[in-house]
């Protein structure tokens, strides 16, 4: 039996169950179809309903990871300076990664386009590394830690060159 899931955002999800005999496309959170054989066509799908895909599936569902969680960090222009807004988020930064016992936190670090590629290439991991510091200071594990800099290769205001923009001045965190 294959049971689609709810996405945990509430995105539309969906799932295309296939064998030799047939295919079925799963589009709604909690549709089912049951497999047989492989040379039985997967049956038409079904609702099978979040109490009883808990009832069937509910060991399995209980080791789920949780999904991730996502923070952005900014810095003072030029700099590998935090804001004083992104200093107050490092507490549920440190509570997602121990809720989640986590062992892959993604710290990626950006700039604007102020800098030449290569400088704001530095500037992105100097950024990256100054989250690492602080997060290490308070007990994670740096082995748990991927870091990387996009510099100003991965723009979320798209700008021209050697424009100075607030909202790419960033680190992205994401804890898994």
């Amino acid at each position: 039996m294959f049971v689609l899931l709810p996405d945990p955002e509430g995105k539309p999800a969906g799932i295309v169950v296939s064998n030799r005999a047939g295919t079925q496309d799963l589009n709604q959170p909690y549709q089912a179809v049951r497999v047989e054989r492989s040379d039985v066509a997967p049956s038409a799908p079904f609702t099978l309903g979040q109490a009883e895909t808990r009832r069937l599936f509910g060991a399995a569902l209980e080791v789920l990871p949780l999904p991730e969680v996502f923070f952005t960090l900014h810095f003072d222009q030029n700099t590998d300076i935090l804001t004083a807004e992104s200093q107050a988020q490092f507490s549920a930064i440190l509570n997602a990664i121990r809720e989640r016992r986590s062992t892959a936190i993604t710290i990626t670090g950006h700039t604007d386009t102020t800098g030449t590629a290569q400088a704001n290439y530095q500037l992105g991991l100097r950024r990256a590394e100054r989250v690492v510091g602080v997060l290490t200071a308070q007990g994670v594990d740096a082995s748990k830690l991927l870091v990387s800099s996009h510099g100003d290769a991965d723009l979320l205001v798209n700008t021209g060159r050697g424009v100075a923009e607030a909202r790419n001045r960033r680190v992205e965190v994401i804890v898994r």
